[in-house]
């Protein structure tokens, strides 16, 4: 009788493990999206922004150009002026990558992967 209680414990004992396999596999997959899906709105939030960064940028400069042109003279040298930012901010983009946009990506990246699963008490 003892030999059919060992043989139900340990096939319910594999049961229990194959199903608490299978709960693990899920909270991976369940985690995995939601990471997926973070670094992806933040993606999207990013380019949004920077269209918009774009075009703000784009509507400022030719009204800058317009109203040089009103103002002061030729419309070609209030162009020539914009052109002049555009390649000094440019550069200064280029030299400051790291501490501009690298490190903060680097960092918020690490933060959206890294982040620890909180408690449902806190």
């Amino acid at each position: 009788m003892e030999t059919g209680k060992i043989s139900d414990n340990f096939s319910s004992l594999t049961e229990n493990v194959k199903e608490y396999i299978h709960l693990q596999i899920d909270f991976v997959k369940l985690v995995l999206t939601e990471k997926l899906a973070k670094l992806t709105s933040f993606f999207l939030i990013a380019v949004i922004f920077f269209i918009l960064a774009m075009f703000l940028l784009l509507f400022l400069s030719l009204a800058f150009v317009f109203w040089f042109g009103e103002i002061v003279g030729p419309t070609w040298i209030g162009a020539l002026i914009v052109t002049a930012v555009y390649i000094l901010g440019g550069a200064v983009v280029y030299f400051q990558r790291e501490k501009l946009f690298i490190n903060p990506l680097v960092s918020h990246l690490t933060k959206i992967l890294m982040e620890e699963e909180q408690d449902e008490t806190e």
